[in-house]
């Protein structure tokens, strides 16, 4: 029977804000760390730390060199504990995971309670309804993956099964316990990932000496991490472009309705910008971040917008493929949120406001788009004073995740 983490069952883990933790995004182009500790007010944050990867490090957010990725890590880490006394070293670490490979599922669950409708659900209830449907979640999930990516159930791991919703009656509700109703809906999100890609994360957490406490699909971590993202009334789209790959989540009504991801991110345009000036892909990558920041003079940013502005193109028609193997969706919401380092060169809102939105996906509306920015992250509180952009929070959302399974559905 699958062991169902995360559903309103009290952490086993007795998290005390006195815990240092760390945040491990393992990026495709840099590595970003977060020491933080968790509290019921939500997310403290202490430190942050950014390691340039090699370009040979990692491929499309998946490592394909674990020496030189776990040394990176060893840096971000000593940078992040250089000043704690030893017993305040940190002992767990959550890590994102991304690429391809990783299956987001989104599952809705109609229950039915026949005979005891007239009473109040009792904890015993709720674990039963719960286990009736772990089995299904875990067989299909792993059957899914396995038919696309062509791997047996075997290889395949299960991330995380988060529930991200609960109806009784017609009502959203926290818990089940103590309400009466007979038509019980339960929104889960699964993630799944090969299991390769899930040893090489967890040999880098025992190389650390760290204990893993959450291997994290990243955009689901990114769409819940959004201020107000889990009210019913709150729908959205959140694309995260990175180094390797490209995250999407669509949340609607509170829910993470769809995840995809594309292995298409800014080392995509690095290389094109490296091969046409001739120039070493570092200096190249150099030059797209001083673009991205309008640090460039008028000759060289000349030269940078005529091979990126081609490329963005390039990368919308991704998106928009990506997009329209959105099954599930009928109608996309009107609001995106960009987030990522790769969502800093100005012409990837260039020809997402080009794009006709309407003609070629069910959007009723010509969405609106904005950076999500960390001033907008959900009970995070920053005393580093280091989140300052967009490609921070995918590490800030990791932390969030901690809260959110440890902390608050522990209290619930």
């Amino acid at each position: 029977m699958l062991n169902l983490p995360f559903l309103n069952k009290p952490s086993k883990r007795n998290l005390t804000k006195e815990d240092n933790i760390v945040a491990l995004d393992i990026g495709t182009e840099v590595l970003k760390s977060i020491l933080f500790n968790v509290d019921t007010l939500g997310v403290e944050v202490s430190k942050v730390s950014r390691i340039e990867q090699q370009q040979h490090a990692m491929r499309s957010g998946i490592i394909t060199n674990l020496d030189t990725v776990l040394e990176n890590c060893r840096l971000s880490i000593s940078s992040l504990t250089e000043k704690l006394a030893a017993t305040e070293y940190p002992k767990n670490v959550v890590m994102g995971i991304a690429g391809e490979y990783i299956q987001g599922v989104s599952i809705v669950v109609n229950y039915q309670r026949e005979e005891n409708h007239d009473n109040e659900v009792t904890i015993k209830e709720q674990e039963k309804i719960i286990s009736q449907i772990e089995k299904k979640i875990e067989i299909n999930g792993k059957e899914d993956l396995s038919q696309r990516i062509g791997l047996t159930n075997e290889d395949i791991e299960i991330l995380h099964i988060t529930k991200t919703g609960l109806e009784i009656g017609g009502m959203p509700v926290d818990s089940l316990i103590g309400y009466k109703g007979r038509d019980v809906k339960l929104n889960y999100y699964a993630s799944f990932a090969p299991r390769t890609y899930v040893e090489a994360l967890r040999k880098v957490a025992s190389d650390l000496g760290m204990n893993v406490i959450g291997i994290v699909s990243q955009p689901f971590s990114v769409a819940r991490a959004y201020a107000g993202s889990s009210s019913r009334e709150f729908s959205a789209l959140f694309v995260d472009i990175g180094g390797g790959t490209t995250d999407i989540a669509v949340v609607e009504r509170g829910n993470i309705a769809e995840t995809k991801m594309f292995a298409f991110g800014g080392r995509t345009f690095t290389k094109e910008i490296s091969k046409i000036l001739d120039l070493d892909y570092r200096i190249a990558e150099q030059r797209k971040i001083k673009y991205s920041k309008k640090e460039l003079n008028k000759e060289l940013s000349r030269d940078i917008q005529k091979i990126v502005y081609p490329v963005a193109r390039l990368w919308m028609k991704t998106l928009k493929s990506a997009l329209s193997y959105c099954d599930d969706i009928t109608t996309f919401p009107n609001q995106i949120y960009l987030c990522g380092g790769g969502a800093l060169l100005p012409e990837i809102k260039e020809v997402m406001l080009e794009f006709p939105w309407k003609k070629f996906l069910p959007f009723s509306v010509v969405p609106k788009i904005d950076f999500f920015t960390p001033e907008k992250l959900d009970n995070i509180r920053d005393n580093s004073g280091e989140l300052r952009n967009v490609f921070d929070i995918t590490p800030a959302s990791l932390t969030k995740f901690v809260y959110d399974n440890e902390i608050k559905n522990g209290r619930q």
